[in-house]
């Protein structure tokens, strides 16, 4: 397993950076959206070493009004996705650790050394991770794992905190889940909403399933998703999803699904795998990490929801480009996110590696 980390450069993202993740989480996009000319974003300046602000072009002022946010790298990884927990005193994300173990870790919203939560089985490729609005459990997305009678088609987790006991959670097996968030329904049932394939036909979709365990049903399933991936869940049940490969062009489209009816909400966007996206508290915007092709560095989009407007902030130095996943505390406009590629600047030898970011004002 780690004899492939380097294969992640120039690659899908993050799932591709381990070639035995991909294969168990059968991910038929993992080339991430091609580099072909056309839209691009403009970025500002910004950094990934400490602390730095960052304000967006094109809008008002990046990520947050007039109020630009800073961007600190938290802690070294080869890291899927990351969420912060609903204070956002800490970041937990899914990737691999130095030993090639697929798991869940932790680090502190200050920095530091991250530790281990929940490692080995039953994870075979955690991908996507999101947490309680309690703080009391995350739940992770992990299409490699299942029993074999389902073909290792997926399965979804809870992990309980402090503890860090892992159980599955009961009617999210055999759908292939991808990325995930929690949100609530209209009778407040806490719910998890996640990107997958169904069971029968393997038609590709947005699922919902109880948090606690039971049948899931479809939010929308087929044509036009190919291959979604991360989701976000406005208050009022409208549904956000990024699909890598949707868009003709090569690029990604992220469609937003409104009592069963998919329709684009934005295209012509780089990203990675997982894409990563997330509301903002308001639900006024949508935050999504994407990649500048003509820079050569990730950045966090920000997509006004009523005007479709964009305006953009830079992430990292040019060459620190495969963005992952991001989600938003539950409790504040905080935002975690990761990004897998090497910082050109720092020696790492012969571990490559990424790093895990937060996103606050």
């Amino acid at each position: 397993m780690t004899e492939a980390r380097g294969d992640f450069r120039r690659s899908a993202g993050v799932l591709c950076a381990v070639a035995s993740l991909a294969t168990a989480a059968g991910n038929p996009g993992c080339s991430r959206a091609k580099d072909a000319p056309g839209r691009t974003e403009a970025s500002s300046a910004g950094a990934t070493g400490g602390a730095s602000a960052a304000s967006g072009t094109g809008g008002g002022g990046g990520a947050g009004g007039d109020a630009p946010y800073a961007i600190a790298a938290l802690a070294p990884a080869l890291a899927f996705d990351a969420t912060p927990d609903a204070g956002a005193a800490y970041v937990y994300f899914t990737g691999v650790d130095a030993s090639g173990r697929a798991g869940v870790f932790r680090v502190s919203a200050r920095g530091g050394a991250s530790a281990a939560i929940a490692v080995g089985p039953p994870f075979v490729a955690p991908l996507g991770i999101a947490a309680s609005a309690d703080g009391g459990r995350l739940f992770v997305a992990d299409p490699g794992a299942g029993s074999s009678a389902l073909d290792d088609a997926g399965a979804l987790f809870a992990i309980e905190l402090p503890g860090g006991a892992v159980a599955p959670v009961e009617g999210g097996e055999g759908l292939h889940a991808r990325g995930l968030e929690v949100a609530h329904s209209a009778d407040g049932e806490v719910r998890l909403v996640f990107s997958g394939r169904a069971r029968d036909g393997g038609q590709p979709g947005v699922f919902s399933v109880p948090a606690r365990g039971g049948e899931a049903s479809a939010i929308a399933t087929g044509s036009p998703l190919v291959d979604p991936s991360g989701v976000a869940v406005a208050r009022g049940g409208d549904v956000f999803v990024c699909d890598p490969l949707a868009s003709p062009d090569g690029t990604a489209t992220i469609f937003r699904i409104e009592d069963g009816f998919v329709s684009p909400f934005a295209t012509g966007l780089h990203v990675g795998y997982p894409c990563g996206l997330a509301l903002t508290r308001d639900d006024a915007a949508l935050l999504v990490l994407a990649r500048n092709v003509s820079r050569g560095a990730a950045g966090v989009v920000r997509i006004e929801v009523a005007s479709g407007a964009r305006s953009t902030m830079a992430t990292g130095a040019p060459r620190r480009d495969e963005p992952g996943g991001l989600h938003r505390a539950k409790a504040a406009d905080v935002f975690a996110f990761v990004d897998a590629s090497v910082d050109a600047s720092v020696d790492h030898g012969a571990e490559e590696q990424g790093a895990v970011f937060l996103l606050s004002q």
